[in-house]
Order: C-alpha cells, then sequence, then structure tokens
C-alpha cells in the first residue's frame, strides 16, 4: 500500500517541495470543503438544504456556497501548512510549549518612548 502511495506521489505531484506542500494541501482543503458544504446541506443549517431544494435552479446555490467555502478552508489549510514550514519536528508536539517559553524569567520590560501631544484647542 505504501508503495502504491509512492509511486502515485512520484508520478502525479511536483517534485519542488514548496509545489508539493501546496498541492497536497489544497487538495486537502477542497475535500474539507467538500465534506462541509454536504454537512451543512444535509443538515439543514440555516434552512439552507430545504431553501436550495425548492430552488428554481439549486446549481448556482451550492456552486456559490461550494466556492466560497473552498475558498476560505483551503486558504486556512494551505496557510497553516506554510505556517508550519519553519517548526522543527521537535517543536511540533513534544518541545516545550509557548507556556513553558513565556515566563517571568524569560520576559524583559522595553521602555517605550511616546511622544508629548500637544494640547486641544477648543
Amino acid at each position: 500500500m505504501f508503495t502504491l502511495l509512492q509511486t502515485v506521489a512520484k508520478r502525479y505531484l511536483p517534485e519542488n517541495p514548496l509545489m508539493r506542500l501546496l498541492v497536497v494541501n489544497g487538495m486537502t482543503g477542497t475535500f474539507i470543503s467538500v465534506f462541509v458544504t454536504s454537512a451543512v446541506l444535509y443538515m439543514n443549517i440555516g434552512n439552507l438544504g430545504y431553501l436550495i431544494s425548492t430552488a428554481d435552479d439549486p446549481v448556482l446555490p451550492v456552486l456559490m456556497l461550494g466556492f466560497g467555502l473552498f475558498v476560505t478552508l483551503g486558504s486556512v489549510v494551505i496557510g497553516s501548512a506554510i505556517m508550519l514550514v519553519g517548526e522543527k519536528e521537535d517543536d511540533a508536539g513534544s518541545g516545550p510549549g509557548l507556556k513553558q517559553r513565556l515566563t517571568p524569567q524569560n520576559l524583559q520590560l522595553e521602555p517605550v518612548l511616546v511622544p508629548a501631544r500637544a494640547p486641544e484647542r477648543r
């Protein structure tokens, strides 16, 4: 099974690691958006399922809802993957968390100069 996935990945995914990252996470965002769109319509959230099923042309509202969710969720998945590129594998889950890194011993006060304001005219 794993060798089949490697063969498919070599054949269809780009060689450039950045493009591979974008394609894989873009497809993940697409699958999530299709799932969320179908869940919204199936569970009739906000009465959308009924409104779309009784519309004269139900294809356009479904496409609009799906495209909006595709753009939103695809961007979230791709953006989070890009933001995690610089993380080491150790930092992803097993290293010290943000709470441990931001201790009072690590924090320092920095003086900030604020310019004086002119008095307001009345």
